[in-house]
């Protein structure tokens, strides 16, 4: 299983090119939030494959400020240190969620400065001028919803079949939220969203900045089995999401289950493990050609 670093710049760098990919299935292996067990735990079992991933990273929570010469050297070494915003905003409904990074009172203007001023730290740490984001929370609206969703997410139906009736029916009366996807296309060559069971799983993402993954956390060696032999079946690029690794965060992957899933994509040979702004890139490439 071939692998390589993170690129430095737009183009994709001499070891990373088009045909050297064009026959095998691509991987990344991505992790939000910039967790301590991402630097303690993850990048160790990554290295010792000869793999790189993506790490999510907010540069303004204080973990990572407390870190960052160590996070510093983690791209140094080749992984991808991914735009996660400055402060990680939330809906207001979430416990952890302040006023201050409430969703509800974000605007377009006030995102594109928090996602820029996270590109500029991120690039004072590794240099690079090309990375990929990831939604916090995988939501891509801002704003304040109207009072349907804000009941449902009072009762805690936010994540149920009755949300889904509101929107696609538009009954989401008093409704101000805004999809900044439009801003993210504009900054970042690619974007990833949230987890997606693998049968559903397109063989090419059909919005580079909207691509959907394989939702690791709480999987189990078979789940993880099953949707890495369903990519090589259909070459489908798999971009597995994760946040804690053994623990670390309330969402997270057994130490096990990361630890087969490793061992079976260095055993794969038709599997080419790149950094998701590689991976996305090479795909693009690709695309164009066609």
């Amino acid at each position: 299983m071939p692998v390589g670093p993170a690129s430095a710049d737009p183009r994709l760098p001499e070891h990373v090119t088009m045909t050297e990919h064009a026959a095998q299935t691509l991987v990344s292996l991505t992790f939000d939030d910039g967790l301590d067990v991402h630097l303690d735990v993850a990048m160790p079992m990554l290295e010792a494959h000869g793999m790189r991933g993506t790490f999510y990273v907010s540069p303004g929570a204080e973990p990572f400020a407390k870190r960052s010469g160590e996070w510093i050297a983690a791209a140094q070494r080749g992984h991808e240190l991914g735009n996660h915003t400055v402060f990680h905003p939330g809906v207001s409904s979430k416990p952890w969620v302040t006023e201050g990074i409430a969703l509800d009172t974000y605007n377009l203007d006030r995102m594109r400065i928090e996602l820029l001023a996270a590109d500029r730290i991120l690039h004072m740490l590794d240099g690079r001028t090309s990375r990929s984001f990831a939604f916090p929370c995988s939501n891509p609206n801002l704003g304040r919803p109207g009072l349907p969703r804000r009941i449902l997410a009072k009762m805690g139906l936010d994540r149920t079949r009755l949300m889904g009736f509101v929107d696609r029916h538009n009954l989401d009366v008093g409704s101000r939220l805004v999809d900044y996807t439009p801003l993210v296309r504009e900054i970042f060559p690619s974007a990833r969203c949230g987890g997606v069971a693998a049968v559903d799983l397109p063989a090419r993402p059909g919005d580079w900045h909207r691509v959907r993954g394989i939702d690791g956390d709480g999987a189990t060696i078979a789940a993880l089995d099953e949707a890495l032999d369903m990519a090589i079946e259909r070459k489908a690029f798999a971009a597995f999401v994760f946040h804690g690794v053994g623990g670390g965060h309330h969402l997270s992957v057994g130490l096990d289950v990361l630890d087969h899933l490793l061992r079976r994509l260095s055993g794969e040979q038709s599997v080419q493990v790149l950094p998701f702004v590689d991976a996305v890139r090479v795909l693009q490439q690709e695309t164009n050609h066609h």
